[in-house]
């Protein structure tokens, strides 16, 4: 191989690979990028790959020429490394048959000894079988809002992924490790790529059904689910970028590839029963509560100040009626908010309109703020509790909707947060 490239086109390239490469891996090969030269298309790639999630960067055009073709597997940390510390301008790299790989630019020299690209692992076919395009900034948002309560290490195997479902041109986002929930819906921007397919037989396997429109229409009719790994939406995250573009998916039956520009990822998908997250929103509200977003997020962190382990924090929540309401106002209520620890306690309070009756419940600080961090852009917002001992279940508000009541809409709400409580001490108050 014996290429000749410009060092920010080469960097350009390299960065985004290098994110495919981890760093446990026992496999020697798998430390290593796989940089394949094709001279006829002129097109260089450069591949990373964990054998759960994979990056393939394809450079072509004015900035790079293809004396010699060839591939070589060169170690991913030293290899971006280099090309980070050259000095501007172009770079030209040149293989041996002993795969030793020597990298020039002006006066810089370097030689790294490579591996041979036979021995790089296969890497599935990245073509799917269905596809569709999203917004990458609907995308981004939708991961960003959900990728805190995918769980870490769960047995149950589906809860270390986010849920993708996606019909009549909606596609929801769902997340839960056990002790909150988190759902996002999107109602726009969503296409379908895929002619109609055969009907998937037993044999297939497949972890998603289909029934896709037209090519290019919008997705009515279209219908697929399947679970990303949550460390796989997290390196998907620094790729997708926040532009308006769409991002183009690809399913096949073990795989979501993602494609945006130059640059194509893909990942495993957990092949598991996700839960049945509908019937765990359904509740039978005691008390429905509009409150202002900002006020209710700056309160949970001011509780939790004075505490000596944030991520543990109980906060005691309660919701009461005003007793002497000045300005006459409908449903007029406080939420105090509370927290104690051996280096002292907090106290503060809210204003709310509510329609039930008191009550008073605990949370876990880092659960219940890390929902509300991910409400961004909303005035205001709706909690509705059911008792002390069941999830508190955050919505957005119509604020044309006079009844509160009413505007519990949990099948159509652009999103959802779901929280459990804990058990709180008796009060010494």
């Amino acid at each position: 191989m014996n290429i000749i490239c410009s060092r920010d086109i080469l960097n350009e390239a390299v960065t985004p690979a290098l994110y495919a490469i981890s760093t446990k891996n026992t496999v020697q090969a798998l430390d290593g990028f796989l940089l394949i030269a094709d001279k006829d298309s002129g097109i260089l790639t450069i591949c990373g790959y964990d054998l759960e999630k994979g990056i393939k960067v394809t450079v072509s055009g004015e900035g790079i020429q293809i004396i010699d073709g060839g591939k070589i597997n060169i170690n991913a940390v030293r290899f971006s490394s280099v090309i980070r510390n050259l000095p501007e301008g172009n770079v030209s790299i040149e293989t041996d048959d002993n795969f030793s790989v020597t990298i020039k630019s002006n006066k810089s020299e370097f030689t790294i000894h490579g591996m041979d690209p036979e021995s790089y692992p296969l890497m599935p076919e990245l073509k799917g079988e269905k596809s569709f395009k999203i917004s990458r900034k609907i995308l981004k948002n939708m991961i960003v809002s959900t990728l805190f309560s995918v769980a870490a290490n769960s047995s149950r195997a589906s809860l270390n992924g986010a849920l993708f479902e996606i019909k009549d041109n909606r596609m929801n986002v769902v997340s839960t490790d056990g002790n909150r929930l988190s759902l996002r819906r999107s109602f726009e921007g969503l296409t379908s790529n895929s002619p109609n397919p055969p009907e998937p037989s037993e044999e297939s396997g497949s972890p998603y059904e289909t029934n896709i429109s037209d090519e290019n229409e919008k997705s009515e009719g279209f219908e697929l689910s399947f679970i990303i790994p949550g460390k796989s939406l997290a390196e998907l995250l620094k790729l997708i970028g926040d532009e308006e573009e769409p991002a183009e998916i690809e399913l096949t039956r073990k795989h979501v590839i993602v494609s945006v520009d130059n640059i194509i990822y893909f990942s495993r998908l957990i092949e598991s029963e996700f839960l049945d997250y509908r019937r765990a929103i359904k509740t039978d509200p005691r008390l429905t509560v509009v409150i202002d977003a900002k006020s209710f997020a700056d309160s949970v962190e001011r509780a939790a100040v004075l505490t000596e382990d944030r991520q543990r924090t109980q906060l005691r929540l309660s919701f009461k009626k005003e007793d002497v309401n000045i300005e006459n106002k409908d449903n007029a209520g406080i939420l105090q908010i509370k927290s104690e620890s051996s280096i002292g306690k907090v106290f503060d309070e809210c204003s709310i309109e509510m329609d039930g009756e008191d009550l008073e419940i605990g949370f876990n600080h880092r659960f219940l703020s890390d929902a509300l961090k991910a409400i961004r852009g909303e005035e205001k917002i709706l909690l509705k509790l059911e008792s002390p001992t069941k999830s508190l279940v955050i919505l957005p508000y119509n604020g044309d909707n006079k009844d509160i009541e009413k505007t519990m809409d949990t099948e159509n709400s652009k999103f959802l947060y779901l929280v459990l409580p804990v058990r709180l001490p008796a009060s010494k108050d």
